[in-house]
């Protein structure tokens, strides 16, 4: 198959290369596979990542305004948040106008399963949805390690830059649960907005089980902030949860930038008002997960809270809740709430 090359922002360093892939045919039941390839050339080496897409990425298109992303939770499930934003989109009537695409952020045994070769990159465990670098073993060496938020920000840049989709106007990113947390943190330290000022930029944060805090405060049992009782738990402010000990790629931008970031981009949170599951197996029961509350709902207004106290915050009214939803990629993407966000109605 032909490969289109494009060349991308200097600043990411990047020359990325999109390309078909047919998925492999399984024969028991598993996590798809997406059925495209985006290929990452950095320093001499080659790595790939698989992706959804509804438009081809190489075939110019004038009818798309808006680019969608759609992260995906814990089971890395990239194929089935691409169906649920497809769903969406036939529902709204604006599958012509939006580029739709959903990264796959891959684990060894998926890599493995699907027979893929060592230029795919891989993480540990959920280690994707804070942005921390792929991994190498010695049974998958790697040429490259590239965080999972620098390869989005390639993404982005490769399809804004490629000239394809001249009348984007919009770029949303948005996840669900871990992909929330992805999107959560990501939206506060990622460069590409102040990179890319002619397009309007916006991050829908859903259900998240937990959020990267700003200061040493976390909700307490009066309903005020204050700096919580962490015996037990030294590190409740250390990265992801706060802003102490940065991985490499936030390190990169630096905590003033994060804090100022979040105060100012269009950052909306959506939680299920059902997403009230203590005993869900994905929930972080860690000592500082649960210094920010209960369970998702929960966490999710006293972060919206938190960031009210704060007089430099800008978009007071960015959150809503979700009547009946649980804890669901699919409603929540396809709740009226998400599509007036999504296409700006009102909004």
């Amino acid at each position: 198959m032909k490969k289109n090359k494009y060349f991308v922002h200097p600043l990411l360093g990047l020359l990325l290369v999109l390309q078909g892939y047919i998925a492999i045919a399984q024969n028991k039941k598993t996590e798809r596979s997406c059925p495209f390839v985006f290929e990452l050339h950095k320093k001499g080496g080659t790595q790939k990542l698989r992706y959804a897409s509804n438009h081809f990425l190489t075939t110019v298109d004038t009818s798309v305004k808006t680019l969608l992303v759609y992260i995906h939770g814990i089971n890395r499930n990239g194929e089935d948040y691409f169906e649920y934003g497809e769903r969406m989109l036939r529902a709204t009537n604006k599958k012509k106008e939006t580029l739709l695409i959903a990264p796959q952020y891959a684990n060894a045994e998926d890599l493995d399963y699907y027979q893929l070769g060592n230029d795919f990159l891989y993480w540990k465990k959920a280690e994707w949805k804070d942005g921390h670098t792929s991994i190498s073993s010695d049974n998958r060496p790697q040429s490259l390690k590239i965080s999972s938020y620098e390869v989005l920000d390639s993404l982005l840049t490769a399809v804004l830059s490629s000239g394809k989709f001249p009348n984007i106007q919009r770029v949303i990113v948005c996840g669900h649960s871990a992909g929330g947390q992805f999107v959560q943190r990501y939206s506060a330290i990622t460069p590409v907005p102040d990179r890319f000022t002619q397009y309007k930029f916006r991050f829908l944060v859903m259900d998240p089980s937990s959020y990267m805090y700003l200061d040493g405060r976390r909700p307490l049992a009066d309903k005020t902030f204050g700096v919580p009782d962490t015996s037990g738990c030294p590190e409740y402010n250390n990265y992801p949860k706060g802003l102490l000990k940065l991985n490499t790629y936030a390190n990169t931008i630096g905590a003033e930038n994060i804090k100022r970031n979040v105060m100012q981009r269009d950052i909306v949170i959506l939680l299920g008002e059902k997403d009230t599951r203590t005993d869900d197996p994905n929930l972080d029961v860690t000592c500082s997960g649960n210094l920010q509350g209960r369970f998702r709902l929960e966490r999710g207004l006293n972060y919206v809270s938190y960031l009210s106290c704060f007089p430099g915050y800008t978009h007071k009214g960015n959150y809503n809740v979700v009547a009946g939803s649980g804890h669901n990629g699919d409603t929540m993407i396809n709740s009226d709430e998400a599509k007036k966000w999504i296409f700006d109605e009102g909004n």
